[in-house]
């Protein structure tokens, strides 16, 4: 399984310790963008210069990385697929949202994902939103490509256990709330594009859903993780011998998944915020510096008074 390594905290550490060595020469950045206003009366492109390369320099020292760009990778853990979403998360297992790929239209579905780093196994979970429906009439418009070639899983690949596996959710055989996949990929880096028609009155009777950006980036890095140890339990026999009677079940409607929001996510102030701040500080020093540049003018008029 997947976890946080002991190789990320100690990054966030060394990160947090650049910082702190990195201090002392940016106040003497700031404070040579002070000087030059002072003694030289920069022009205001220089001063303006000066305060932009202050404010860059604490924006990169200040931000991680990891609140400049979100890693896109998969939660771990895996899940069995048969259309129960029960084993699911909303909140750990979000990837990422779905439309029609028009900028600034609605996110009519969702697409969720887990990797098992045992297994070498990609789980996928995509739910239209609301009240929409996904055409199950269409199975060869439900899927999950790698890299733009190949389907990765779709229904033709049934569901026997064995990944690849796909599954419907709450499927009556022509409308569903989604469905489930998994298949076989390799830790790396590759782009992913989960694929789905979801109903509607147009003219075509479906819209086509993709990821945001259709082939959205996917990380898959099981570096440092311990392999999970597992053990079978043994199939009780039935008394006097033979083979036990097995049980049969009708088709329910599935679980709704867990709406757990990961909290380490959450921790901590967000990039955005920070980049705020700072601009909010280059402005300021922006100000002081246009100040400091008019000064020296009152001060020579109020001279020429005097020695009249």
């Amino acid at each position: 399984m997947m976890g946080v390594s002991s190789e990320s905290i100690q990054g966030e550490s060394a990160e947090r310790l650049t910082t702190r060595a990195m201090l002392p020469e940016l106040q003497e950045v700031l404070m040579r963008g002070f000087s030059t206003v002072k003694h030289r009366h920069g022009s205001p492109t220089r001063i303006a210069l000066a305060a932009a390369a202050g404010v860059l320099l604490l924006t990169a020292a200040f931000v991680p990385a990891s609140m400049l760009a979100s890693a896109p990778t998969p939660a771990a853990g895996s899940a069995t697929v048969d259309g129960n979403t029960g084993d699911w998360s909303l909140g750990a297992d979000f990837f990422g949202d779905m439309n029609d790929g028009v900028d600034g239209h609605p996110v009519r579905a969702k697409f969720y994902a887990k990797y098992d780093c045992d297994a070498g196994v990609l789980y996928g979970l995509v739910l239209v939103q609301g009240d929409e429906q996904a055409r199950q009439d269409r199975p060869d418009e439900a899927y999950i490509t790698i890299d733009g070639s190949g389907k990765l899983t779709d229904p033709s690949d049934g569901n026997d256990g064995t990944p690849p596996d796909f599954a419907w959710v709450n499927g009556d055989g022509t409308l569903a709330d989604g469905w489930e996949a998994s298949g076989p990929l390799a830790p790396g880096s590759y782009t992913i594009r989960a694929h789905v028609l979801v109903a509607d009155d147009s003219a075509d009777g479906y819209t086509p859903m993709d990821l945001i950006g259709r082939n959205a980036p996917l990380v898959i890095d099981c570096a440092g993780v311990a392999p999970t140890q597992g053990t079978r339990t043994p199939t009780p026999e039935p008394p006097g011998g033979g083979v036990a009677p097995t049980t049969g079940t009708r088709p329910v409607n599935t679980l709704p998944p867990t709406d757990t929001i990961d909290q380490s996510a959450t921790s901590g102030p967000g990039g955005a915020g920070l980049v705020l701040l700072f601009l909010g500080l280059g402005s300021f020093v922006s100000l002081v510096a246009t100040r400091a540049r008019r000064r020296p003018a009152a001060i020579e008029v109020k001279e020429d008074i005097d020695r009249r």
